[in-house]
């Protein structure tokens, strides 16, 4: 089984879960971690120790993380660099990748997947409403 991590800078991933466990339920797989005001070097104390933790009990772990090259997921992708564990990072999280693969998480031992079909639906979840000044009625 696999694990999953949500981080990222302040509240934005504490917001992600609990809509997560709002509209699909909680899932004990689920861990998330935040840089908050205690600085980097307490984030990355906090990180190491819950990374660790999940690399002893899953087989893998999925990380989203909010933004490319941020604090977040260069602490996360030094841990993968450092312990060289079964972990994938994913940078610009959508909350539909994170239900999917969250909703994933029991049915596929396959991590290579779970990255895949997180990625997919985070992709396909992104689109803008463009109302035409000519359509009366609105396809939703």
């Amino acid at each position: 089984m696999n694990g999953m991590l949500v981080t990222s800078h302040g509240d934005l991933c504490t917001g992600m879960v609990n809509s997560l466990e709002m509209i699909a339920g909680g899932n004990d797989a689920l861990h998330c971690i935040k840089l908050d005001d205690n600085g980097i070097g307490n984030y990355s104390e906090r990180l190491h120790s819950e990374l660790d933790e999940m690399t002893e009990k899953y087989d893998g772990v999925i990380i989203f993380s909010d933004i490319k090259g941020g604090t977040p997921y260069n602490e996360c992708f030094r841990y993968i660099l450092e312990k060289k564990a079964n972990i994938r990072l994913i940078a610009g999280m959508n909350l539909p990748m994170i239900i999917e693969a969250s909703l994933a998480l029991s049915n596929t031992d396959d991590l290579e997947s779970l990255v895949n079909l997180a990625i997919e639906s985070g992709k396909n979840s992104i689109e803008e409403l463009i109302i035409s000044k000519d359509d009366n009625d609105l396809d939703i």
